[in-house]
């Protein structure tokens, strides 16, 4: 009888029967409609989420953060700035609150190139002044008139500000143009609302201040030049022992008259200052050139040229100008290319809407579809360019990059790039790549981190750092059919090179090399994913990290068998085998995965670590009952769900690494006790709710949908715990966790939990990458899609029957009577689909689609098996449809 209903079940559809639809539904990757994202939830008190004219999210800034003492943040130790991430693939600059733009570079030093540092006279630029009716008007936010009236606002790539005074309004926008060029752009648009002719002068403002963040100091500038031709003004950055071959910084006018311009502060500023510079009171530049100065001393080097207008009543002009930093030689290219160009900021602000995802995940969660287009915003735009390495990076960001001016950990960019293989594969290899150029050859201990110009920073020895690169490579492989891809030669650090698949099997054999007595994996000097575990835990053996190569080695095993590797896939299937057995054994009496050992000691039997619990459901390791068990434990301990009342719970943000230290349930605490480092009452090391661990909890929750009841449920209420937000939503006064986030932020638990980062920097705050790239990642592991050795497993793991999501290169729709999907592969070919239904929809009365065309399938229980074939880098789409169930 069980044969007779397998073979029932597992019924080939090859005729259209007569209830189902006639003609194929259309293309999903056809469609070009934008998903709702008006949505004002989760603005806090510094203003509101708005759709602006291009039909993007935008964060529309209203605070007045000389008088509100919510701007007054506590990660900044009390200051009020607050500004958004203007990037593009190449470049990064932050928009200040205040009316400032300030530029990044990764190119070859890190560093500002117009660093903010008033007290000599360098406000770092990306505004302007007016000369009108004798009077000098700033576009600072700061310097305003009282009766001007004024907006700012943070967009996908740009930053807009408005002033309106003295019968004028100016719209300015500072923006990095999408692709790949390393510069902003600056379009002022000036209008007469009077009904007279106006004649003004505008004063284009951009500093000249670079700063090498790592050493903390200001780099030594030539004497500046002015090309006249191309109406550019441009400076050599000097070399020294760290860069012979430092970049320039220029700017140019490219749109609108130039009489004069100015290279020296004190010619420009005089007396005056910021609020009233000299030369626009006297409405006069006087072609000054700045003296050299050398590194160590700001010097006096800016840029402004003065455009002198006519308006006519009712009247508008634009003006455009240029600003950044690149080799000497490529400034003559960038400057033409956008003097040339037509409407950039329209242009950059429609190829950012073709790009960005389009996902509804149904009635009540508008807001949600909103915050996974700026989460893909932000991590784009996060991205850099190294000269050293010669491909593009997305760092952590945050305090770590800008501030503390390292890239890494190792292991960060490879998690940032995991949303990325399904919406820009080649930023996802050029990541790929970057990593594992950061391999010596040999033993191939790669390096914690990277400093500038390629220079290794090893911060001891942690065991996770080859895992990472074995994991996004498996995932891009799989994801992107692109198997010739790893024949691809790549250098190691040091000196030579081997192809891509060469640096997987060092880091396997590297990896491998660090199996400890207890089956575990030795963490060495500083320990895992949680760095200083092993000084404050005493940590010898980390579980997390077998759990992690539990899933990862099977993963890279389906890559291997893909490419023909046999031998070593069967090798990667051994390991995983008995990573999985040893994460198993680790199981504790109290029902979790213990954190691994110290000597022999285990850690984890009195306290549940939150590290390892996603990993080893991930891998499979709890059986059902254990599954049970270990969720209800996350989500007493962890999460907060039914504690006692002491500890504050539940969450209202992502769940806690850490339980709480007064919990009378906890019978483990680390020794020395947990200070005041990721917050308070933390009962083990590290403590707080980190995006990095709560992405995988989300993820994991969702795997175990019809083993843990209400498992799906329980996964969407942590994926949208760790959006921005929620955290702005729980603490709405609080900056930091509104339009980007830290790294972690404080348990639901601990003394002020709205805080948020590690402590390790009061100069920078936000705009690290885990959030986003996790945010991203969840949607697309909840919606079900899973590469496999063959083509794609989708399995939607989702509290809701009909949702939509479309990426650049991967689209899914759960629709009433069918699901839709498709796929934009690196290698022309064909590939196995196995897509679940609802229990809605009957069998007998399934077709079948690829490419517009009817093809077969089989089915067995509510998985439809078929091919889907397509060209490379092209739209391959699918569908299936069904009636109604009578």
């Amino acid at each position: 009888m069980r044969r007779a209903a397998l073979a029932a079940a597992a019924l080939c559809a090859l005729a259209l029967p007569a209830s189902a639809p006639a003609g194929a539904p259309p293309r999903l990757s056809r469609a070009h409609s934008r998903v709702a994202i008006r949505s004002t939830h989760g603005s806090g008190v510094f203003g509101r989420w708005v759709v602006d004219a291009f039909g993007l999210p935008a964060y529309r800034y209203t605070l007045n953060e000389l008088k509100s003492p919510f701007a007054k943040q506590s990660e900044l130790a009390g200051r009020n700035d607050a500004w958004h991430q203007v990037g593009n693939d190449h470049v990064v600059a932050d928009a200040f609150n205040h009316g400032w733009t300030q530029l990044w570079s990764q190119d070859r030093r890190y560093e500002w190139a117009n660093l903010y540092q008033p007290s000599s006279n360098h406000f770092t630029g990306g505004f302007g002044y007016l000369r009108v009716d004798g009077r000098t008007i700033s576009t600072l936010y700061d310097a305003r008139p009282p009766s001007a009236v004024r907006a700012r606002r943070f967009g996908v790539g740009y930053y807009g500000k408005h002033v309106r005074t003295r019968g004028l309004d100016v719209h300015e926008f500072v923006y990095a143009p999408f692709g790949d060029d390393p510069l902003l752009l600056h379009d002022v648009t000036i209008r007469n609302t009077t009904r007279k002719a106006k004649r003004v002068s505008w004063f284009e403002y951009w500093d000249v201040n670079p700063y090498q963040q790592s050493i903390k100091t200001n780099l030594g500038l030539a004497a500046p030049s002015y090309d006249r031709a191309r109406r550019t003004l441009s400076v050599a950055q000097l070399p020294d022992s760290e860069d012979h071959d430092p970049l320039s910084i220029f700017a140019a006018a490219l749109r609108g008259p130039v009489s004069g311009f100015e290279t020296d502060t004190n010619a420009f500023f005089g007396s005056g200052g910021r609020a009233s510079p000299g030369a626009v009171r006297a409405d006069h530049l006087t072609n000054s050139i700045a003296p050299p100065n050398a590194e160590g001393s700001s010097g006096q080097t800016m840029f402004a040229f003065r455009a002198p207008l006519t308006l006519r009543p009712h009247r508008s002009i634009t003006l455009r100008y240029a600003y950044g930093a690149a080799h000497a030689a490529r400034i003559a290219a960038l400057v033409s290319k956008y003097r040339r160009a037509s409407g950039p900021l329209k242009r950059s602000e429609r190829r950012w809407a073709a790009w960005l995802p389009q996902v509804s995940f149904g009635r009540g969660n508008t807001w949600l579809s909103r915050e996974l287009q700026w989460d893909a915003y932000t991590l784009r735009s996060g991205a850099t360019y190294e000269d050293c390495q010669g491909r593009h990076i997305i760092s952590q960001g945050g305090y770590y990059q800008y501030d503390n001016s390292f890239q890494g950990a190792f292991r960060d960019p490879l998690q940032h790039m995991l949303p990325i293989i399904y919406s820009d594969p080649p930023l996802a290899r050029d990541v790929l790549i970057y990593s594992a150029q950061e391999q010596p050859p040999g033993a191939g201990q790669i390096p914690y981190a990277m400093v500038e110009n390629c220079k290794r920073f090893d911060l001891g020895t942690s065991d996770d750092l080859d895992l990472w690169l074995l994991y996004a490579a498996s995932e891009y492989g799989l994801a992107s059919r692109n198997l010739a891809f790893f024949d691809q030669q790549v250098r190691y650090q040091g000196g030579g090179s081997g192809s891509l698949w060469d640096h997987l099997k060092l880091a396997y054999q590297h990896q491998e090399a660090q199996l400890g007595p207890h089956g575990d994996y030795l963490t060495g000097s500083t320990g895992d994913w949680s760095d200083f575990s092993t000084e404050f835990l005493q940590m010898t053996e980390s579980t997390l990290v077998t759990a992690q190569l539990a899933y990862v080695y099977p993963r890279l095993a389906q890559l291997a068998d893909a490419r023909g590797d046999h031998a070593f896939a069967a090798q990667l299937r051994l390991s995983g085998a008995r990573d999985l057995a040893t994460t198993r054994r680790e199981w504790t009496g109290l029902g979790w995965f213990s954190r691994g050992y110290s000597g022999v000691m285990q850690l984890g039997r009195g306290a549940i670590f939150g590290e390892p619990q996603p990993w080893a459901i991930l891998a499979g390791a709890p059986s059902a009952k254990r599954a049970n068990t270990l969720v209800a434990n996350v989500r007493r301990f962890l999460t907060g769900v039914g504690a006692p009342r002491q500890i504050h719970g539940p969450a209202k943000i992502g769940s806690s690494q850490s339980p709480a230290a007064n919990d009378p349930a906890v019978t483990e605490h680390s020794q020395p006790a947990i200070g005041d480092y990721v917050g308070t009452h933390n009962a083990v090391w590290v403590g707080g709710s980190w995006y990095a661990i709560d992405g995988v909890l989300a993820w994991g929750l969702g795997t175990l949908q019809g083993i843990v009841p209400n498992a799906v449920r329980y996964a969407f209420d942590e994926f949208r715990r760790n959006t921005l937000a929620a955290h702005a939503t729980a603490y709405p006064r609080h900056w930091d966790g509104t339009i980007s986030v830290d790294d972690v932020c404080r348990s639901f638990y601990s003394d002020s939990p709205q805080i948020c980062g590690t402590g390790l920097s009061s100069n920078y705050d936000g705009q690290i990458m885990h959030q986003p790239a996790w945010s991203l990642f969840d949607a697309i592991k909840l919606a079900g899609i899973e590469p496999t050795a063959t083509g794609y497993s989708i399995a939607p793991h989702l509290p809701f029957a009909r949702f939509s999501l479309r990426f650049p290169d991967v689209g899914l729709s759960y629709e009433a009577r069918r699901a839709r999907g498709y796929l934009v592969l690196q290698q022309k070919g064909s590939v196995r689909l196995a897509v679940q239904l609802p229990s809605s929809a009957p069998a007998a009365s399934l077709v079948t689609w690829v490419n517009g065309r009817r093809v077969g399938h089989s089915v067995v229980g509510r998985t439809v098996r078929f091919r889907l074939s397509g060209r490379a880098r092209a739209p391959a789409d699918w569908a299936i449809t069904w009636a109604r169930r009578a």
